[in-house]
């Protein structure tokens, strides 16, 4: 390993080509701006060509390059003054709903899954997604077959936003919730107030194999080597 002394830098600008140089892994995407019109361009170009990166992102990061400058304008407790950071709205995609499932919880509560047509969304490819209880499907008009328009909330967590109406052939298929539960059988009941469907059974299947897996997680008992290895309480 060869050390190198003496080397001084006026720019952050230069210290990323410099390592680049030596064969560190450095961003790829930077662009030096001169003023406040080139910046503005440069967060729409870094914007257009989020999808062609090879990894995900969710905003630009503007920076003082000349170091002395960021020398005088220091740090508050939480973060510079020299940088900030703007963010992008989530990325939206078209994708086919392909069918919904039900998925029941330790409590007993069935959650409706959209099983959706892969599509690749902010670096991930998302495949399927709660829609969370009977009025969200409700409140979006759902039907399995729909074209449905998918982002990741926070840039994290996959959710369907809307559906394109415009794009039905005609043999879409509405979907009503489970009057019974789709693993044991028992009833399933929606209490008043509540937008929740829950399985009444009390030897539910499904119900005990998620207790059993909360009972062992980090957040509760934490036994170590124990661990959810796959789920079978996901059924048509």
């Amino acid at each position: 390993m060869q050390k190198i002394e003496g080397k001084t830098f006026n720019s952050h600008f230069e210290e990323l080509e410099y390592l680049e140089s030596l064969g560190f892994n450095v961003n790829p995407v930077r662009i030096e701006c001169h003023n406040i019109k080139e910046i503005e361009k440069a967060i729409l170009k870094i914007g257009e060509d989020r999808e062609k990166l090879t990894f995900g992102i969710d905003g630009a990061v503007v920076k003082v390059d000349d170091l002395k400058f960021r020398e005088i304008l220091g740090a508050t407790a939480k973060c510079p003054r020299w940088a900030i950071a703007y963010k992008y709205p989530p990325e939206k995609k078209e994708t086919k709903l392909k069918d919904i499932i039900c998925q029941v919880g330790r409590t007993g509560v069935i959650t409706p899954m959209a099983i959706l047509e892969p599509v690749k969304v902010a670096g991930s490819t998302i495949s399927k997604t709660t829609l969370h209880n009977e009025d969200f499907i409700k409140e979006k008009g759902l039907m399995i077959g729909d074209i449905v328009e998918i982002q990741k909330a926070g840039d994290v967590i996959p959710e369907v936003v809307g559906v394109k109406k415009e794009k039905r052939t005609g043999n879409e298929i509405p979907f009503e919730m489970p009057k019974f539960c789709p693993v044991c059988g028992a009833e399933a009941v929606r209490e008043e107030g509540e937008a929740a469907i829950r399985c009444t059974g009390i030897e539910c299947p499904a119900k005990l194999l998620r207790n059993l897996i909360h009972f062992v997680s980090r957040e509760a008992m934490n036994i170590e080597g124990l661990r959810r290895k796959y789920n079978k309480t996901i059924i048509r």
